[in-house]
């Protein structure tokens, strides 16, 4: 299963790298399935609302 969730490491307080927590299988297969319905995934961005407020989706 693939994760929404980048996986990489993080700053820590001490500047030390912290990996970043895997996330729960149900949210994984959750969010697979609703990505797959074509629904709005949480953390993802939203191509239309991008398109109606004007903004750029690839980054611009």
């Amino acid at each position: 299963m693939t994760t929404m969730t980048p996986q990489r490491p993080v700053p820590g307080e001490r500047g030390e790298e912290v990996p970043c927590p895997r996330d729960e299988p149900i949210f994984t297969a959750l969010a697979a399935h609703w990505a797959a319905a074509g629904r709005l995934v949480p953390g993802t961005t939203d191509p239309e609302w991008d398109t109606l407020t004007g903004r750029s989706t690839d980054g611009r």
